[in-house]
Parts: structure tokens; C-alpha cells; sequence
């Protein structure tokens, strides 16, 4: 019997969002929830546009503080 593929993910988890303007300044610190780490990176694109920062993402784990 075949079984449906199922997406590694099927809930949002939280990501980390680092952006830090080009502008100069503080580098903001957020949180995303999606489902993997495209749609993280589009969710922080949306919050940090790229003409204003630069932006990175990582997969925040439950040892992290």
C-alpha cells in the first residue's frame, strides 16, 4: 500500500529573524512561524524589506535561550 508523501513539517515552527539595516544601527531580533525556511525567509522579507535590510534566518531550536 502507498502512503501520501507528507511534508517533513506539516506545522509552523519558529524562526529566528536577524535583520540588521544597511543603513547602519542596531540589528533588529524577531521570530517567524512558518513551515519551512522559504516561507520563513518570505514571512522576514515581508516584515524587513531587502532595500533596508539585510536579513538572516536560522531554525530556532528548543535548546536555544
Amino acid at each position: 500500500m502507498m502512503q501520501d508523501h507528507i511534508p517533513a513539517r506539516s506545522h509552523p515552527v519558529l524562526y529566528l529573524v536577524y535583520a540588521t539595516p544597511l543603513a547602519g544601527g542596531a540589528t533588529v531580533t524577531d521570530t517567524v512561524a512558518a513551515r519551512d525556511e522559504s516561507e520563513a525567509y518570505q514571512k522576514a522579507r515581508e516584515l524587513y524589506p531587502r532595500e533596508h535590510f539585510d536579513v538572516t534566518i536560522y531554525l530556532q531550536s528548543a535548546d536555544d535561550d
